[in-house]
C-alpha cells in the first residue's frame, strides 16, 4: 500500500528484495471508488481490495504498508482468503482524532492562506466530509473563477478522497491493527502487537536504507520472525 499523493512520496521500490518489484501489486488506498463522495468504512475498503487481490492471482507473500494505512492493511489481511498473510508495516501511525482537521487546514491553506477553515473535529464522519468538501470547493471556486462546476468538483476529488480516508482512519478501531512485523525509524515507538525492529535510520532514510532492504529481504524470505534479524 502506497499513497500516491505524498510529497515527497514514500515507495517500497528502494527496499524490496531484488527481483520483487515486478511481482508487486500496488494499492493506493485513496483510489477506492466513491471515497471522495462519501465515507467508506475500513472493513468495506478492505473487502474491496481483497477481492481485487484475489482476482489478480494467488495470495500474496505479504502485505506491506506504512503510516496511517496500518489499520486498513490489517483489515485487508483479515479479509484475504486462505492461510494467514504476514503484515509488515513501516513507521505505523494510525490517524489521531485531530488528524482530519489538520489535513483540511493544510489542504485549504495550501490554496489560500487567508481562507477560513471550518471546524470538523467531533462531527460524525459523513458530516465532517460534507463540510470539509464544501470548504475545499469554495476555495477552488474563489481561486479558479470561470471554470465549469463539474471541473471544479473534479479538481477537489483527490483532496476529498484523502480527507475521507483520514476520517475513517481516525475512528477508533474495533480491532487494533495486528502487524506481524514492525520496522521503526529513529525516535518512534509502537505500543501494539508484532515483532518490532528498530532500524536506526531517520524517517527520511527508512525507504532507501540498505539495512532496511536487508531486513525486509530476510522477513519476506523466511516468513518467520524467529529467523529474521538485523544484519550485523
Amino acid at each position: 500500500m502506497e499513497f500516491g499523493n505524498e510529497v515527497p512520496r514514500r515507495t517500497f521500490d528502494g527496499i524490496l528484495p531484488d527481483g520483487w518489484q515486478e511481482r508487486t501489486l500496488r494499492i493506493d488506498p485513496l483510489h477506492h471508488p466513491g471515497l471522495a463522495d462519501g465515507v467508506v468504512g475500513t472493513a468495506e475498503q478492505a473487502a474491496y481490495w481483497a477481492e481485487r487481490i484475489t482476482a489478480a492471482g494467488p495470495p500474496p507473500a505479504a502485505v506491506l504498508a506504512y503510516c496511517s494505512a496500518v489499520g486498513l492493511a490489517s483489515a485487508l489481511v483479515e479479509a484475504l482468503p486462505g492461510p494467514d498473510v504476514p503484515l509488515i508495516v513501516l513507521d505505523p501511525a494510525p490517524a489521531h482524532p485531530e488528524a482530519p482537521q489538520e489535513l483540511l487546514e493544510e489542504l485549504v491553506q495550501a490554496m489560500d492562506e487567508s481562507a477560513e477553515v471550518p471546524a470538523i473535529t467531533g462531527l460524525p464522519a459523513s458530516e465532517a466530509l460534507a463540510l470539509g468538501s464544501s470548504s475545499l470547493l469554495s476555495v477552488v471556486v474563489a481561486c479558479s473563477s470561470g471554470l465549469d462546476e463539474d471541473i471544479l468538483v473534479e479538481l477537489t476529488g483527490g483532496q476529498r478522497a484523502w480527507l475521507s480516508f483520514t476520517l475513517t482512519a481516525a475512528e477508533p478501531a474495533q480491532t487494533p491493527p495486528a502487524p506481524a512485523y514492525v520496522l521503526l525509524s529513529e525516535g518512534l515507538d509502537w505500543p501494539g502487537s508484532g515483532q518490532v525492529y528498530r532500524v536506526g535510520v531517520t524517517a527520511e532514510e527508512l525507504f532507501r536504507a540498505p539495512v532496511v532492504k536487508e531486513l525486509l529481504t530476510g522477513l519476506l524470505a523466511t516468513g518467520r520472525k524467529e529467523e529474521a534479524c538485523l544484519p550485523s
